[in-house]
């Protein structure tokens, strides 16, 4: 099996177990019977659940962004940002120099969800 195969494959196991430790959670089901009901193997389960739940381990999804005329990316330098991006929905975001990856992190996570 190559590298690339490998990658991909688990890509999609995580991807196939993220949607089921999702669904579990909004299922109001224990975790036992969710599995029981899906022919899902509970420790199997269990081992995901702990591993999505780790801080070091939150997977980061990457979104493609269509650039077209309706979303503006102004690079221009300037005192107060050096990348700016502006959404259809005129929500502006500015990133300085010395702007911190834990805030930009948490407000594109707040963003994901709306």
């Amino acid at each position: 099996m190559t590298r690339q195969s490998t990658k991909a494959e688990r890509q999609r196991r995580v991807r196939h177990w993220q949607a089921h430790i999702s669904a579990q959670k909004g299922s109001g089901l224990s975790r036992a019977e969710y599995c029981k009901q899906h022919n899902l193997s509970y420790h199997a389960a269990s081992y995901w659940s702990r591993k999505f739940s780790q801080p070091e381990h939150k997977q980061t999804n990457l979104v493609p962004v269509n650039f077209s005329s309706s979303i503006k990316i102004n690079r221009e330098r300037s005192t107060r940002s050096e990348l700016k991006v502006i959404l259809p929905s005129k929500i502006a975001i500015e990133v300085g120099d010395d702007f911190s990856p834990v805030a930009l992190a948490k407000l594109l996570a707040v963003l994901e969800r709306d």
